[in-house]
């Protein structure tokens, strides 16, 4: 009875939005994906980010099929937050979910989302609410999914608030709190709450979710998400992603943001971390802890709460192991 209320109650239009750019051979699947969920009321935006290739074609031929897709074309390519803005600016749907141009979905991806929200807003009156989900990773070249991504606040406690920021920022995830990854290709929110929120920073060809999720934070968001894969991510080369571009934005984020961290006295730590993450991510491992340590030296209340981290792992180390075998 209590699930069939809350359906009721959560059964409204959903928009499910996708960018597309030079996917000609991904998007239709993608576009099937999206149409193929067990949701009634539901439309399908799917925004060309002025494509070189056969995409806009594909697209045109299966809107024309399918009355609940609309496809637009930008005229000069914006990248990604641009495309997501023009996906926010025609979204009809009381709530608006992400989906990417090269992704599969499964079919109670939306109803999932809609049911996780709704829950969580009735338990706690939360009035703004980014949901995510835990997502399977096929990395390039394999057939079957690598690891499963875990969602931030896939079970209680989720966090809420600038405690998000401090984690996106690398400085700070508080104890007792369950953390994990963002990642925009699950993300679904009631539309109020983007509006709330303010459009992705069209500045930011890579990390605009990231800063969308600090300004959310800062608003005081809950950051919740489904404890299932409910997406399968198929990881693929491009230009944004190679080089020393993904540093370029990780270091934007928080020049844009440096105010916030100056107060907290973390600015040149969370730049020192950035840089960690960043040579980590590419196997330097020697070279990310030295970073760490940088940031540790730069930052008192860095260093103060990494020890504290180290201290916690140690201890619910000592815990299990008093504890024995069961």
């Amino acid at each position: 009875m209590y699930y069939a209320s809350l359906l009721a109650k959560s059964m409204r239009k959903t928009t499910i939005g996708l960018t597309s750019f030079n996917a000609q051979d991904t998007i239709e699947r993608a576009v099937q994906s999206a149409l193929a969920q067990d949701w009634s009321d539901l439309e399908v935006i799917v925004v060309d980010d002025c494509s070189s290739d056969g995409s806009w074609d594909i697209l045109r031929q299966l809107a024309a099929a399918e009355p609940r897709l609309r496809v637009f074309r930008h005229k000069t390519n914006k990248g990604y937050p641009g495309a997501l803005n023009t996906i926010l600016d025609h979204a009809r749907g009381d709530f608006v979910a992400i989906f990417d141009d090269d992704d599969d979905n499964v079919p109670n991806r939306v109803r999932s989302q809609v049911e996780r929200i709704s829950a969580y807003e009735d338990r706690t009156g939360a009035a703004l609410v980014l949901c995510y989900a835990n997502r399977n990773v096929v990395k390039g070249g394999q057939s079957a999914p690598d690891h499963v991504a875990l969602a931030i606040g896939r079970t209680a406690p989720e966090p809420s608030g600038p405690e998000v920021a401090d984690f996106l920022f690398g400085v700070g995830a508080k104890p007792g709190k369950v953390w994990g990854m963002f990642g925009s290709c699950t993300l679904m929110a009631r539309r109020t709450t983007f509006v709330a929120v303010g459009p992705f920073d069209e500045t930011f060809r890579r990390c605009a979710e990231w800063d969308l999720a600090v300004r959310a934070a800062f608003m005081g968001a809950h950051f919740i998400a489904v404890d299932r894969p409910l997406v399968t991510m198929y990881k693929t080369p491009g230009t944004d992603k190679s080089g020393s571009i993904p540093l370029k934005y990780a270091l934007l984020l928080r020049e844009k943001h440096h105010d916030y961290l100056v107060r907290r006295g973390l600015y040149h730590a969370s730049r020192l971390i950035a840089r960690s993450n960043f040579h980590g991510n590419k196997g330097r491992i020697w070279k990310s802890r030295a970073y760490r340590a940088l940031a540790c030296m730069a930052s008192p209340v860095f260093a103060t709460q990494s020890l504290s981290r180290v201290y916690e792992r140690a201890f619910r180390k000592r815990l299990r192991s008093c504890a024995g075998p069961h």
